[in-house]
């Protein structure tokens, strides 16, 4: 592999719940997390997730348009999605109010 091709890190493994009761938010539930991620254009970005019970992927765009979606999702590794603009990407991870699920994602580009 070139150095060239090297793997870049966007979002290193990161575990958390979703779907816990919080009263300090709108709605009760922590259903829904959201990451940045500074993405290159020209790259493909690689979405892996692992959750115990099925969670919904979306990565968004610059421009705020949804490049890919996934529902669903237990086991699962999403890409390559291509990035075609400069800008902030965002991860969204979320869950229907009242299910709560492990999870555990990572972001990379290649």
């Amino acid at each position: 592999m070139s150095l060239l091709n090297r793997k870049s890190v966007l979002l290193p493994e990161t575990s958390f719940r979703l779907g816990e009761l919080d009263y300090s938010i709108p709605g009760c539930y922590d259903n829904i997390h959201t990451y940045p991620l500074e993405a290159k254009p020209g790259k493909d970005v690689f979405i892996s997730v692992k959750a115990s019970m099925p969670v919904d992927i979306s990565l968004v765009d610059a421009k705020g348009m949804n490049v890919k979606f996934k529902q669903g999702v237990t086991e699962d590794t999403i890409g390559p999605v291509p990035c075609k603009m400069k800008g902030i990407m965002t991860l969204i991870v979320g869950i229907l109010a009242g299910d709560r699920s492990d999870v555990t994602v990572s972001v990379w580009m290649e």
